[in-house]
């Protein structure tokens, strides 16, 4: 296995995520890449993003603003992370489909694992979390949105079910309807 992608999220499902996309990057003896995307109030424009949890503050991108979120990102995962070393983190101002795509195309991650918070959850601000992951051209897990071990994958995610650790029985294919 060729790199593990993480689509950070802060929330439980989130959590649970994590957890397994490390788990699996830790089994592979292969890298974690941890991608986080600054929320904007705008669906196209990313010169302004949201700066607190509750998304009602909002500034303008600049350098600074952007090396002070990397770091709290960092510092974020840097406890659960323990001792594993083979990390990579990416903090993202543009749309999330565009940027997921463009990294595996780049080779960056071979499996993108994502929290599901709920069923028809935006995803990029075009589609929702379920059209991304269906017509995506590589292994997707979603984690969630219930309970840490409800795993919903897409096609390309099935046809690799033994590299991906996931008990018989506990996945289901992603519905995109």
């Amino acid at each position: 296995m060729n790199g593990i992608g993480l689509c950070a999220i802060f929330a439980r499902q989130g959590d649970w995520a994590f957890d397994y996309a490390l788990s699996l990057a830790r089994h592979h003896k292969t890298k974690l890449n941890i991608f986080h995307f600054l929320d904007s109030p705008y669906t196209l424009r990313r010169d302004v993003v949201f700066v607190d949890a509750e998304k009602t503050k909002t500034a303008q991108v600049t350098p600074d603003l952007i090396a002070k979120k990397d770091k709290e990102m960092r510092e974020m995962f840097d406890e659960r992370l323990g001792d594993y070393v083979e990390v990579g983190f990416r903090l993202c101002e543009g749309n999330d489909e565009f940027e997921l795509r463009k990294c595996f195309k780049k080779g960056d991650y071979e499996v993108l694992v994502i929290g599901y918070k709920e069923k028809g959850a935006a995803f990029g601000g075009t589609t929702t979390i379920e059209e991304f992951a269906s017509k995506f051209k590589g292994p997707i897990i979603l984690i969630g949105p219930d309970t840490a071990d409800s795993f919903y994958i897409n096609e390309h995610a099935r046809k690799r079910l033994d590299d991906l650790l996931i008990p018989n029985g506990n996945w289901k294919l992603i519905d995109s309807k």
